[in-house]
């Protein structure tokens, strides 16, 4: 990282943007909200505010300038002024030119988190926000900040050689570097020659790396604890020092990544080696067990097959003796079951005839009972229907009775029903005879001349000769038996 982050305070147009800015510019430490011309003022959650009125600042109460977050009534002269983050701010820098004890120059990066102090509910002094606005401010952090941290940084880099610069890098795993040992790390006792002239001189790498990783961890404590010192009267707590990198020249990068290369070459050769041994080894080991276990095998089978020998004995044995036992089971089994067919025959005729018996004596009761409630049906159907006719016979008497009744009554009126009807008769023949024009009316009271001048009327409509008039009128003469009309037909005229 070449390139440090800056601290800084900036204008804003209004209240509500302060949050969102402060999430997204990490930089970003004070705001300076516009006001517009209304009754009223906000502040946002998450930050400390400071209010002013025609300029000057006001507490929110008594040793307290700072007002919490809400909504608030005010005239336009009320304003808020400053915004403060309260999010904790992570300022990275590097610091170049760093002299190692061995005049070697390298450049290592810090991170420093911080937070601006003032909160009450932590019960910080709220006064130290005003503080931190008026008199430090964001570019005054920062320049403090870069200053303090190269001091430090220089002075612990000027305490360590290039070897153990990396060892200042901050685990925050919590997990420990292992180093890798190589042949030459621990000596072999196989090797030609004095042991102590082949051990190298000085502390071992994984020796020196272990001490340049603890003082690592110790500067970055130490390193917070002073810093704190010098800013919390200032307003500004230092919760974490991190050591992210360390950079040395290339070429010493280069030749310790070639030292590196050649410690894990010879390390694997050696672990190849050993492995090599451990699987010849195990080999051999294998060898020896499978012989061993193999005699054993040997050995348990021919127990085995004793075993079984002697077991297969002592089967048939017990297979002998159980047939002999089977056998005689089968007999008494025979006996017994023969012994209960019999008993149980005997149970079954015994059952049957008082089967029997019982059906014969039910058959009888039953019997008896059909008839005696045949004969009580039938006394009651006789009765009920004796009951039935006498009083039909009654009903049909005494319907008959209102029916004479009725047409006593209706009689008169039935009567002069069919007079009128005979009448209405009369009076249709009337109609009838009055409508004829051929109709003769006779005012005599005897029958042989009515009879005559019916015929009359009847032979003059006809379209026969005179012969067969004349013979018609001889036949009625004939049967009139001596009437005394007499007609003469020759001048269609008669005569008594």
């Amino acid at each position: 990282m070449d390139v440090p982050a800056h601290l800084y305070s900036r204008d804003i147009g209004s209240v509500g943007d302060a949050t969102a800015l402060f999430g997204s510019d990490k930089g970003l430490l004070v705001c300076r909200p516009g006001r517009y011309t209304r009754p009223w003022f906000s502040v946002p959650d998450g930050c400390y505010a400071l209010v002013t009125r025609f300029g000057k600042e006001i507490d929110y109460e008594p040793d307290n300038p700072v007002w919490p977050a809400g909504f608030y009534w005010g005239a336009p002269w009320y304003k808020v002024s400053n915004i403060v983050t309260k999010q904790s701010v992570v300022f990275n820098m590097p610091v170049k030119g760093c002299k190692t004890q061995d005049n070697v120059t390298v450049q290592i990066n810090l991170s420093i988190v911080f937070r601006i102090m003032g909160d009450t509910r932590m019960g910080e002094d709220p006064t130290l926000v005003k503080k931190f606005v008026y008199h430090v401010t964001a570019r005054g952090l920062e320049q403090q900040l870069v200053d303090a941290c190269e001091e430090a940084t220089r002075s612990v880099a000027r305490s360590l050689q290039y070897q153990e610069v990396y060892g200042l890098r901050t685990d925050k795993s919590g997990k420990t570097t292992k180093v890798l040992k190589g042949a030459e790390d621990t000596p072999d006792a196989d090797l030609e020659g004095e042991a102590e002239l082949r051990a190298p001189k000085g502390p071992a790498d994984a020796d020196t790396a272990a001490s340049a990783m603890n003082k690592g961890r110790d500067v970055a404590d130490d390193m917070r604890r002073t810093l704190n010192e010098q800013f919390r009267p200032q307003g500004v707590d230092i919760t974490d020092v991190i050591i992210t990198d360390v950079q040395l020249p290339p070429t010493i990068v280069t030749q310790m990544a070639e030292k590196t290369s050649v410690i894990s070459q010879n390390a694997m050769q050696r672990m190849t080696q050993e492995f090599e041994m451990l699987t010849l080894k195990q080999n051999e080991e294998t060898e020896t067990l499978k012989q061993k276990k193999k005699e054993e095998r040997d050995k348990e089978k021919q127990a085995g097959d004793q075993q079984v020998n002697e077991v297969q004995v002592q089967l048939e044995k017990m297979k002998a003796e159980t047939k002999v036992m089977l056998a005689q089971i089968k007999q008494d089994s025979k006996v017994r079951v023969q012994n209960t067919t019999a008993n149980g025959e005997l149970e079954v005729t015994k059952l049957k005839q008082e089967k029997d018996a019982l059906i014969t004596k039910l058959h009888s009761e039953a019997v008896a009972k059909a008839e005696q409630l045949k004969a009580e049906a039938d006394k009651y159907c006789v009765s009920v229907k004796s009951g039935a006719e006498l009083q039909a016979t009654r009903n049909q008497a005494e319907a008959k009775t209102l029916m004479a009744k009725a047409e006593g009554v209706s009689a008169p009126y039935v009567e002069a029903r069919k007079q009128y009807e005979t009448r209405q008769k009369q009076i249709a023949v009337w109609k009838a005879m009055a409508a004829n024009k051929d109709l003769v009316v006779s005012g005599e009271t005897n029958e042989e001349l009515n009879t005559l001048l019916l015929c009359d009327a009847i032979m003059e409509g006809a379209t026969t000769g005179h012969e067969t008039k004349s013979q018609v009128l001889s036949e009625m003469l004939i049967m009139q038996r001596g009437s005394k009309v007499m007609l003469n037909l020759g001048n269609n005229s008669f005569t008594e």
